[in-house]
């Protein structure tokens, strides 16, 4: 079986697509294509580009969210730094998408025009960085014209490349709108309304996938990125069900 492979935003919480991927590594599937928003598209950067998930796993423990989230001073646009979050990219990932193994697809939001953009080629840390620029904690990044920031705003599940490719369209979910009584910091709060202004748009995607895998992620938050192993872990389950059903 080939699968193309679409991979929700969700902040820290998308760290659960790496276990996905090691399940489905693990039985021998082939991913013939990514596409990802946001977090989605970070994860979607690495494997294309042949990280494995182990290895996703030793970056993410290794990486201080000090180090990569600093302030901005004044904050003009943004409350964070973006030029960190760039440089990090460009350490771990190449440099455009035409040298990635595997073919990628990035959804990120044009700001001038309300538009949602799928992006494909050029500059691929760029590309992510814009993709997982949400604000009002990142500020939007400049790419070919266009001023872009995180593509949950509009696409949040970017199947649309794979509707006319001959492959099993495989959507992971990691931020489905079931209930919740408990919010445990603002950031929780704020990502939880923006989730309920677009759960009708993400809702007309399902329909456009063949599964849709929503990984058990309750009781943990967006920015829990200590995390790391649980997600990853809660991630694996959620794939390996599904390969037990198929």
């Amino acid at each position: 079986m080939e699968i193309c492979l679409t991979l929700s935003g969700g902040v820290a919480r998308g760290l659960a697509h790496i276990g996905v991927l090691k399940a489905l590594l693990s039985a021998g599937i082939k991913i013939k294509a990514i596409s990802g928003s946001s977090a989605g598209a970070i994860v979607g950067a690495f494997a294309s580009a042949g990280y494995t998930p182990d290895q996703m796993v030793e970056i993410a423990l290794s990486v201080s969210p000090f180090k990569v989230f600093k302030p901005s001073f004044p904050p003009k646009v943004s409350l964070l730094s973006g030029k960190p979050v760039e440089e990090f990219f460009r350490k771990y990932l190449p440099k455009s998408f035409e040298e990635l193994k595997i073919p990628l697809w990035v959804s990120a939001t044009d700001l001038k025009t309300g538009e949602g953009v799928l992006i494909n080629r050029g500059d691929l840390p760029k590309a992510v960085t814009a993709s997982s620029a949400l604000p009002p904690f990142f500020p939007p990044v400049e790419l070919e014209g266009r001023l872009l920031n995180d593509g949950g705003f509009t696409n949040d599940l970017p199947v649309e490349p794979f509707l006319r490719e001959n492959c099993f369209r495989l959507c992971v979910d990691v931020t489905p709108l079931g209930e919740k009584e408990k919010f445990s910091n603002p950031v929780d709060v704020a990502m939880r309304s923006l989730f309920i202004a677009l759960r009708g748009i993400k809702l007309q995607k399902y329909a456009l996938c063949d599964r849709v895998l929503t990984p058990d992620l309750r009781g943990y938050s967006f920015v829990n990125y200590r995390a790391v192993n649980k997600l990853v872990e809660k991630g694996f389950e959620c794939a390996v069900k599904f390969l037990k059903s198929l």
